[in-house]
């Protein structure tokens, strides 16, 4: 587990289930280390009472207000489109620096890169940024000791950090250890682990997972890595690609949101049956691996209709599926346990 910090978030203006990604992560996955979120246009609620979780997290108005409580981390928790810096953040930023905080950014634009904040390099985190050396993948998964489970989608932009991130919470609570690796901006501060793929140049992409797989194989028994894209998807096949062949992972769960019918360029998706099949399918020439179960993203459906649709995609992919946020059942980590007892018990 990374060590404790005490998170300050700034989210001005824009915090919200879709607009503060990062900040949402953190509040989610490390809540007891989030002090507060900095919004002034929300300021005096609560961050349950704009997300409908994170409990009694205050929202303060100013920068000012966060450093008044000590942190010793500032997140940029906004996610804009293109990634770009806004200059109305930059008094936040130069305070926060200022003051002797870490400050993390999640954006395209590196701070690090900033004539401003040059000096301040040591205290600048940018997650997005590649690190230094890659290569293209080198085949490393043939010696590998720890088992590699990739989660995966049916479509782009349903859920692959966070079943990955639960499934992790359900292995621990069955005593199964494990490890996750980000790889988009919010799942690397959640874990303070991983690499950016969607900043790295497209022959390193395969190679990049692979470098991050071999820091840490050996500590658990199993590494969960957060998948990007999908492979089906024709604007972002090639990222879901490349962390297919840099994973070469032993193990698939596929993350699927079942009102979802067509993709947002209006292209029909294809059924889970032949999501599974083409995964397994892509590994087949260098090896076996299997999916392993279905996590819902159910976001539009009631609470009594969670169950039918879980009945009715286990009778067609006679898999275990699961709710693991609205439904948990546990199902699915079941199945992984015991694939992951089974295949090391086979060594």
């Amino acid at each position: 587990m990374p060590e404790p910090r005490r998170f300050i978030l700034y989210a001005e203006n824009r915090l919200g289930p879709l607009s503060s990604k990062t900040a949402n992560g953190l509040i989610r996955y490390r809540p007891r280390e989030v002090l507060a979120v900095i919004d002034s246009t929300k300021a005096g609620k609560t961050v349950a009472s704009v997300l409908g979780y994170g409990g009694d997290i205050p929202i303060l108005a100013s920068i000012e207000d966060g450093l008044a409580l000590e942190p010793d981390v500032m997140v940029i928790g906004i996610a804009p489109i293109g990634g770009g810096f806004s200059e109305e953040w930059r008094p936040a930023v130069r305070a926060a620096l200022g003051a002797g905080l870490q400050v993390w950014s999640g954006l395209h634009y590196f701070l690090s890169g900033d004539p401003e904040f040059t000096q301040y390099q040591d205290q600048i985190w940018d997650l997005r940024k590649p690190p230094a050396g890659l290569t293209v993948a080198r085949g490393h998964w043939k010696a590998r000791k720890s088992k590699v489970l990739l989660t995966i989608g049916s479509d782009s932009h349903i859920g692959k950090m966070t079943t990955a991130l639960e499934l992790q919470s359900q292995l621990a609570a069955r005593g199964v250890d494990s490890l996750f690796i980000g790889t988009g901006q919010t799942g690397i501060a959640i874990a303070e682990r991983g690499v950016s793929v969607d900043a790295v140049i497209a022959d390193f992409i395969n190679g990049s997972i692979e470098a991050e797989i071999d820091k840490v194989d050996g500590e658990a028994p199993i590494i969960l890595v957060e998948g990007q894209g999908a492979v089906t998807h024709q604007g972002y096949s090639g990222v879901t690609m490349g962390l297919i062949h840099g994973c070469m992972p032993d193990y698939f769960v596929i993350a699927h949101q079942p009102s979802r019918q067509v993709d947002d360029y209006g292209h029909p998706l294809p059924s889970l049956a032949f999501i599974a099949n083409l995964h397994e399918t892509l590994l087949s020439p260098f090896k076996e691996a299997r999916v392993l179960g279905v996590n819902l993203y159910s976001k539009d459906l009631l609470q009594d209709e969670i169950a039918p649709s879980i009945a009715q995609i286990r009778r067609l992919v006679h898999l275990p599926v699961e709710d693991m946020v609205r439904q948990p059942t546990g199902q699915v980590a079941d199945a992984v346990a015991l694939t992951l007892k089974r295949d090391f018990r086979g060594r």
